[in-house]
């Protein structure tokens, strides 16, 4: 494993409409329909395109429409 260079935390929340939407960071956010580990995924490639990302699900309860929390952490091979 290489070593980890950018970090950063998120949200994903439940939206009646969207469905599941990660919050905003560094001005990009995303959503998906059906599933919020998508959601995550594609801001990963939005947020660091064409870098290896360790995404990392983290310990959250859930509350009103907070569904689950995240980081996204970039990697140097």
């Amino acid at each position: 494993m290489g070593r980890l260079t950018d970090s950063v935390e998120l949200s994903v929340r439940q939206d009646s409409i969207a469905g599941y939407v990660t919050s905003t960071v560094r001005g990009k956010r995303c959503s998906c329909t059906h599933d919020y580990k998508y959601a995550v995924d594609r801001l990963a490639e939005k947020l660091f395109p064409g870098q290896v990302t360790i995404i990392e699900r983290l310990e959250c309860t859930p509350v009103g429409r907070l569904h689950s929390k995240w980081r996204i952490a970039t990697e140097v091979v």
